[in-house]
């Protein structure tokens, strides 16, 4: 039985009037939840009717492995439970980012493993017919972080791997190049971060830049070819949606459940956590 019941923004007692008319997909790890908010209400203003949102995030996320960060477990994304809720699914017209793609890179991944990960990924969706949206990882900060700074943020975030600076940014430009020619094959939209947009830390951006990549990618999925403007959610909108439990999480052991969707709107939205 689930621990936590489904969460509605607005007043509990309304009834929804509206089904969600579009599908979005979000698959991310670090970033995506950190703009998880901000993306959010910007989808919600981009679109003129209801959204079914089914999102796989978390901190240290892996695609094809399970990950731990910070006392947190999640399984990887591709075994989550968004696909089966995706297959059992009415059909909708469906967007989706794939995004924070290098992380399975610290977890010592090969390159051509992560690579079959994201194209498997992009497999699931293509069967639901997505436009996707793919995110490279940041070459450009990367290439400039040396040996120190390297090995420091590698203790820090992921302690375990033991890749040297010098293979890790090996892997990292095969990986970049690969994810370019499966965007070309795929005639998938590629979008990465700019150097100038990050700071000591060279995955995540300095905060004033961090919606930068997401205006593009959103931008790139909202069928006008244009960047997004960025919705800027309240404080009590943020906690909110900060507070949506996924499906499945083990938090120092203790594995704990949440029903699906996480959230039902007054509006008709709806999102799903996995």
């Amino acid at each position: 039985m689930s621990e936590t019941a489904p969460d509605t923004l607005g007043l509990a007692s309304q009834i929804e009037t509206r089904e969600p008319q579009q599908r979005v997909v979000l698959l991310g790890a670090s970033n995506l939840s950190i703009m998880f908010p901000t993306i959010v209400e910007t989808l919600r203003a981009m679109f003129a009717y209801p959204i079914e949102l089914h999102v796989a995030k978390g901190f240290g996320r892996s695609y094809g492995l399970h990950s731990k960060f910070f006392g947190k477990k999640f399984p990887g994304i591709l075994s989550s439970g968004l696909w089966p809720a995706l297959n059992r699914a009415r059909p909708l017209p469906t967007v989706a980012i794939v995004a924070d793609v290098g992380n399975d890179l610290a977890y010592e991944a090969p390159v051509e493993k992560v690579v079959e990960w994201i194209e498997r990924a992009l497999d699931r969706l293509a069967v639901h017919e997505a436009q996707v949206v793919l995110n490279n990882v940041p070459i450009e900060s990367l290439r400039r972080v040396g040996w120190a700074r390297y090995h420091t943020l590698r203790e820090v975030l992921f302690p375990s791997c033991k890749l040297s600076h010098q293979e890790m940014l090996r892997r990292a430009e095969s990986l970049s190049e690969r994810l370019a020619e499966v965007a070309a094959a795929r005639e998938t939209p590629l979008f990465s971060g700019e150097s100038d947009w990050y700071g000591l830390d060279p995955i995540h951006p300095r905060l004033k830049s961090a919606g930068e990549i997401w205006r593009r990618m959103l931008g790139a999925i909202s069928g006008v070819g244009e960047v997004a403007t960025l919705a800027r959610p309240s404080a009590r909108t943020t906690l909110h949606y900060r507070r949506l439990r996924p499906l499945e999480c083990a938090q120092f052991g203790l594995t704990r459940r949440a029903e699906q969707p996480a959230m039902r709107a007054v509006d008709g939205t709806t999102i799903s956590i996995y």
